[in-house]
């Protein structure tokens, strides 16, 4: 189950309450490796540039920058979303981020779709994760 969870998360749960250590499973949950990816996508898209000292570049360039001075905004939107799940989420592999047109959607919320291979101990398995923003505000993803 280390797969699965963050660096800090397995380091908390390394000790139970009298102290010994847990025993590694040697099965993978697939579940929690699909959650801790949703998770981690979710601190990836809503942190910006520049506020990681050790990755500069963790996340996505501020909003302001992409929506300014052009329609495409949407598109630049996507492809810097695209480009930082490539980068920052090595158990996603052959990702590709596409826009969402949903007529029912606000016209204030922007939505995309993450389709991926999730690269795991039991094989590589097709996954697909929802995004959405609106107003500039925080990314939502669900899978």
């Amino acid at each position: 189950m280390a797969r699965e969870q963050t660096l800090l998360v397995r380091i908390g749960e390394l000790h139970n309450e009298v102290g010994l250590r847990r025993q590694q499973s040697a099965t993978e949950d697939l579940d929690a490796l699909m959650d801790s990816v949703r998770m981690h996508l979710k601190r990836l898209l809503n942190a910006r540039h520049g506020m990681s000292e050790a990755l500069p570049d963790y996340g996505l360039p501020a909003l302001n920058d992409l929506t300014v001075g052009s329609g495409d905004h949407v598109d630049r939107v996507k492809v810097a979303v695209e480009q930082a799940v490539i980068k920052y989420e090595p158990r996603l592999k052959r990702v590709r981020v596409t826009a969402v047109e949903n007529e029912d959607l606000d016209q204030r919320v922007v939505a995309f779709r993450i389709d991926a291979t999730l690269i795991s101990k039991s094989g590589d398995h097709r996954v697909w994760y929802e995004t959405s923003i609106a107003d500039g505000r925080e990314f939502s993803v669900v899978d």
